[in-house]
């Protein structure tokens, strides 16, 4: 080492110590600081960066000590290479590269992250250098690479590095360099893949030789250097041409599938063939791939997964494993997209090969592993000519086999039930993590399973066939750790039998949509015999048999004389009992298989109405006499059995007749809700009629006020199922025929009426009164009146807290999770009044879909809301404000007619509108206030997460439902009524396109001004409010509404037009981190200064408000604006003023926090590389040769007719 002057050694002493004391956790905070400080000051001041640096970096230093010195060169080189004279470049690039040919110590010895800081050096003065400024870069790195292994290993690292910014991540701060760097790469790639090929043979060969010399440092060494050489390559095979990556007759996959075989480099060979079958492109760029299909590579690759599998069970082993999963089903990928599309691609001549080798894997126990060969299975199937291959078909028989297992749930890291147990804990931190992977496998599972039975139904019906007579004649097993001999939720039985019934409906399903030849009917009617056969008195095995019974049900219609069979099994199981339980007693698992018997009727009812409406009767007297015995049936039971009568008496096609049924189903629940009026009268005898103002009573049976309750949700909940399944014809004649007609319009639409209708318009006022209730009950006077048990009944219940919290509160490895658990009465208070309040606002909901113009056309409907639902809407949380925004007012608002717009739409907006924005201004002023306060601690409380979470939420509904009242979108009709309760929340999040228009009730409502002004200014607001996902539902539906307001001619002031651009800028500073949200926001902020500045002038006194905003630069911009180019096409013209928009806002756009305070990198432009100019074609003007004209205009016509023959 040369001499080093004094100040430069101690400025380096005093740099060690202080990273020292950065690592040290006993320091205090103060000191940790002033090292920090301390190392700070020296990145910035280059002469200590440079000669520290240097010196910190020598060999002989400690590790952590070079490391620092490396990152202060390094630093000096990312942020100070500008200010550096020629001279310092030069001085700088002349050491990094001595450092590279003998500052590190021995390839095995060195450190990995020195290495990797010694190659960013080079790396970055690559970026801003080379090729213009440094031309003999490549000859200087091959020099090095012949100077020993060590350096050979720093010069691949360099390359590994350079191609990953350039190409692979992009991440040069300059897309100049950028370019230039990837067209210099791209003009000496034969010459670096030359390099990079004759490493590999070269270092092989003397790795073989050291080898077998038991020369093991020097066999260690140029082990290295062939993993480092393949782990570059895995690098540039992503993207370069793939002519250098199939040279010399596809040497490097040679190679590859040779490396495969050597437990040294057979991981990185496996990434690198990864990365070339998974190359994106052309399909001529992307055919070579398809060589691996011959039988030397699939042999290959076959050989060293067996290989795998094994060897000892380790995590190295295992990676390896799945990355070849991952070539061969990334290989099957490629196939299916060139198979058919390319004229010259068919099938492999060893794809039958190919598909035995995937079948294997398939086969493994790692479910992560069978997962990666789904995911190729289901593009196989769908695939036109894959699915018509003869070698494809064949394996169609082990597949469903293979499959069939995979579905069974086990597996689970805690437990060791089979073999994929030992790679789960590999994959997954818990049984959560596994138990939400393995029920995603398996929904993939059977999606696939149902394209296969489309493709190959006989094949499939076969399987299942086979395979539920099996499992009938086998006898129940119910594991080691079973009470009373009956299964728990692992025990070998119920998962053999819980898989299987999920097969049975999904092959089912499908079968019979098939377009090819279909099973035999009369194998079905056998297997659905043999089902209803079937005796068992273990609850979840006659649970799963209830599955399959509903996806063999399809027989039935070939043969209707099985109905009754059916019929009756389905009745055994929705009575089932064991031995000494109670209506009260019964376990979970037989409340279970009791509630899927009545939910099986309701399926099949909803499914084959036609097929059981000739059973009708015969249903209608088993559930009545059920019903009537006060130990057999519960509540729930009932309705749901009810349900199902409805669904079937639709069949009916006639009003009067479904009607009076309805009403005799109604009878008991419309009874008491009748009355009760006195009780419904005021929240003090509502809260002693139910007992909140009681002390609890333990055990449930001696609660009087409990049997109340039961009272009210059955009532609830039957008026809700009459609602949802009551329906009209959908054809205009049956409906006609059948007495359903209630007007024609004179535009011609029909107008049908419920058969439900008589009997729930009487009932809806005391609906009316209940929700009034429910608001009122937060009134001060009455929470003061409940008792001290009852003190938390209002508050959410448990499981609706874990569910908006993401919490699992089950163990899903849990065997016995599904044994009754005791519900406190608290609990049941909870659950009384959140479901009720919840399924009363269904109902009003599902009034206007289903009871249609009758329902809104009642006199003073308006009034009772407003009064009802809206009344004292400040004293509840926001948790009670949810359904009523997203299961009421919805599907209301979304059903009505036109004609009711104005009676009833518009006052009931006229009152929600205004107080939603002023309850969310207040929510999200304090939640902001919170959120920057410092008082916000790591653990913060869980009621303040639960609280932040409700009011996105809440915010994200209501502009949801903005968005149904001003954009125009499906609307009420009168026929097909949807499902509201079973239908999803829409949560995609789309803005405005030009194809949306407004409604007519979204032009009512911006007409009116106190509606459209709360509306507009609370879509304003929630675009910088702290939700991103609020921001981008409003700002499509916020332009539209301004563009309307400004096309109409509204009086809209120079203030209020300035708040508009204010509040999009204030969201842009807000949100502006977030892609979407930005590209949302500048499409909006750009629309309104447009739209605005014609006749609002004063909006560019506030973009020139903005930091870094001149006038000069906006006269620019609006010259832009008023002048476009007419030679550019709309697309690049609309781009165009978007970039402008976007440069004068651009102080203002918000940064992530990450990105907030880093430090820019500037990279200079280097002069542009030569191109070879065009040859310039010479002008006619120019030319001296004839081109034609003398001829053209001469007299000599032969000339003529010979040029037009020509042509």
């Amino acid at each position: 080492m040369a001499t080093v002057p004094q100040p430069v050694v101690d400025m380096a002493s005093r740099l060690a110590n202080a990273m020292n004391t950065t690592l040290d956790p006993m320091v205090s905070h103060s000191v940790r600081l002033e090292a920090y400080n301390l190392l700070e000051q020296a990145k910035e001041n280059l002469e200590v960066a440079v000669e520290c640096g240097f010196f910190m970096a020598h060999r002989d230093k400690e590790p952590v000590v070079r490391h620092l010195g490396l990152q202060l060169l390094e630093h000096a080189i990312k942020y100070k290479w500008n200010d550096l004279s020629v001279e310092q470049k030069v001085y700088i690039k002349e050491n990094v590269m001595r450092l590279v040919a003998e500052g590190s110590l021995d390839l095995l010895s060195e450190h990995l992250f020195v290495k990797d800081k010694v190659s960013r050096l080079v790396v970055e003065m690559i970026k801003r250098e080379w090729p213009q400024q440094w031309p003999g870069l490549l000859d200087e790195l091959h020099q090095l690479s012949r100077r020993g292994p060590t350096q050979t290993e720093l010069v691949l690292l360099v390359f590994l590095r350079i191609a990953e910014d350039v190409a692979t991540l992009q991440n040069l701060e300059s897309n100049q360099r950028r370019r230039d760097l990837y067209q210099a790469l791209a003009a000496n790639m034969e010459l670096i893949f030359g390099f990079f090929l004759g490493l590999l043979e070269e270092n092989f060969r003397e790795y073989e030789n050291d080898a077998r010399q038991d020369n093991k440092e020097a066999s260690q060494q140029h082990c290295r250097v062939v993993q480092v050489v393949l782990m570059t390559l895995a690098v540039f095979v992503e993207w370069v041409s793939v002519q250098h990556i199939f040279s010399q007759d596809a040497k490097l996959l040679k190679s590859l599938c040779v490396f495969l075989k050597h437990d040294s480099f057979k991981m990185e060979a496996s990434e690198c063939l990864l990365q070339i079958v998974s190359r994106k492109g052309k399909p001529e760029e992307r055919r070579p791939v398809l060589l691996l299909f011959h039988k030397e590579p699939i042999s290959a690759i076959f050989e060293a997964a067996v290989d795998a599998v094994n060897g000892p069970l380790s995590e190295g082993n295992y990676r390896f494993l799945k990355t070849l999963t991952q070539v061969l089903t990334v290989l099957g990928s490629q196939l299916c997209g060139l198979w058919g599309k390319e004229a010259d691609v068919t099938e492999p001549a060893n794809f039958n090969i190919y598909l035995k080798v995937i079948l294997t894997f398939s086969n493994h126990p790692s479910l992560t592993i069978y997962n990666y060969t789904n995911n190729l299975w289901g593009p196989m199937f769908r695939h036109e000519s894959i699915c018509e291959s003869e070698a494809f078909n064949s394996v169609i028989p082990s597949w469903i086999e293979i499959v069939s297992r995979k579905v069974i749930k086990h597996g689970y890291p805690s437990k060791n039930d089979s073999d994929s147990c030992q790679y789960s804990r590999f994959d997954f931190d818990s049984d959560e993590d596994y138990s939400q992977f393995f029920y995603k496998v398996r929904a993939e599972s059977l999606d696939v399973i149902k394209v296969a039975s489309v493709i190959a139904p006989v094949t499939m019906f076969s399987y299942v066939e086979r395979l539920l007579a099996q499992q009938i004649r086998k006898p129940i097993d119910p594991g080691p750790n079973a009470e009373k001999q009956l299964c728990n939720l692992f025990s070998p039985s119920f998962l053999e039998w819980d898989a299987l019934s999920q097969i049975v409906e999904s092959v089912m399903s499908r079968t019979v949509q098939s377009d090819r030849a279909k099973p035999n009917a009369e194998s079905g009617v056998q297997l659905l015999q043999q089902c209803l056969a079937y005796e068992t008195v273990d609850p979840l095995i006659l649970s799963t048999l209830l599955s399959c019974i509903s996806g063999l049900f399809v027989f039935v219609r070939t043969v209707p004389t099985m109905l009754m069979d059916v019929l009756n099994k389905i009745f055994s199981a929705l009575t089932f009992s064991l031995p000494g339980q109670t209506k009260d007693s019964r376990s979970r698992t037989v409340k279970n298989v009791r509630r899927h018997g009545c939910s099986l009727l309701v399926k099949i009812a909803r499914s084959y109405p036609d097929v059981l409406i000739n059973a009708f009767d015969f249903m209608n007297g088993v559930i009545e006499s059920l019903s009537h015995n006060p130990l057999e049936l519960s509540q729930m039971e009932k309705v749901t059995l009810s349900e199902a009568l409805i669904l079937i008496s639709n069949q009916h096609v006639n009003f009067e007749k479904q009607s009076n049924f309805i009403g005799k189903i109604l009878k008991p629940a419309s009874d008491f809700w009748l009355g009760v009026k006195q009780q419904f009268s005021s929240p003090l005898e509502f809260m002693s009629f139910v007992g909140l103002d009681k002390a609890p009573v333990e055990p449930s049976e001696n609660d009087v006020n409990g049997q109340n309750r039961a009272q009210i949700i059955f009532s609830v909940n039957l008026i809700l199922a009459i609602i949802k399944r009551s329906e009209y014809p959908s054809d205009t004649e049956h409906a006609e025929q059948g007495g359903f007609i209630l007007q024609r319009t004179e535009n011609g639409t029909v107008m049908c009426r419920n058969p439900a209708t008589p009997y729930i318009l009487p009932l809806l006022p005391q609906f009316f009164c209940l929700v009034r209730l429910f608001n009122t009950l937060w009134h001060q006077d009455a929470l003061m009146r409940v008792s001290t048990g009852y003190a938390k009944a209002h508050m959410l219940p448990e499981s609706e807290k874990n569910n908006i919290l993401g919490l699992n509160s089950v163990n899903p490895a849990d065997p016995y999770s599904d044994l009754p658990k005791v519900q406190h009465p608290l609990e049941r208070m909870q659950y009384f009044l959140s479901m009720v309040h919840d399924h009363s606002y269904h109902i009003l909901g599902n009034a206007g879909v289903s009871l249609g113009v009758e329902f809104y056309q009642q006199p003073h409907l308006a009034e009772y809301l407003i009064h009802s639902s809206f009344s004292n809407l400040h004293l509840i949380p926001d948790y009670r404000i949810r359904p009523i925004i997203r299961t009421f007012l919805k599907p209301f608002i979304q059903s009505c007619p036109a004609e009711f717009y104005k009676p009833v739409l518009l006052p009931v907006l006229n009152h929600l509108c205004p107080y939603m924005l002023e309850r969310l201004s207040g929510r999200w002023d304090h939640l902001t206030i919170v959120v920057e306060s410092d008082s916000q601690e790591e653990n913060q409380d869980v009621q303040e997460i639960l609280e932040d979470l409700l009011i996105r939420m809440l915010t994200r509904e209501y502009v949801d439902l903005l968005k149904a009242i001003i954009m125009s979108g499906q609307r009420g009709t009168t026929f097909d009524a949807p499902d509201i309760m079973e239908a999803d929340m829409e949560i995609a999040i789309s803005t405005s396109s030009n194809n949306e228009m407004l409604s007519e009730l979204g032009e009512l409502v911006l007409g009116c001004d106190t509606i459209c002004q709360s509306i507009i200014t609370t879509l304003l607001k929630t675009l910088w409010w702290q939700d991103s996902v609020a921001c981008l539902k409003s700002a499509g539906v916020v332009g539209l509404a301004l563009r309307w307001l400004s096309n109409e001619g509204q009086l809209l002031s120079p203030q209020a037009v300035n708040q508009v651009l204010m509040s999009i800028l204030q969201g842009l500073q807000r949100h502006g981190q977030h892609d979407a949200n930005q590209s949302a926001l500048l499409s909006l902020g750009l629309s309104v200064y447009e739209m605005f500045l014609p006749q609002f002038p004063t909006i560019r006194e506030v973009v020139l408000g903005l930091p870094g905003v001149t006038e000069e630069s906006v006269q620019k911009f609006e010259e832009r604006l008023s002048n476009p180019n007419p030679a550019m096409k709309t697309s690049k013209a609309e781009k165009a003023k978007k970039d402008g928009f976007r440069k004068l806002v651009s102080e203002i756009v918000g940064q992530n926090v990450g990105q907030a305070l880093k430090k820019e990198v500037h990279i200079k432009n280097l002069p542009p590389m030569f191109k070879a100019p065009r040859p310039k074609q010479p002008s006619l003007v120019e030319t001296d040769s004839d081109i034609g004209l003398s001829s053209l205009f001469g007299s000599d016509t032969n000339g003529l007719f010979s040029f037009s023959a020509s042509v």
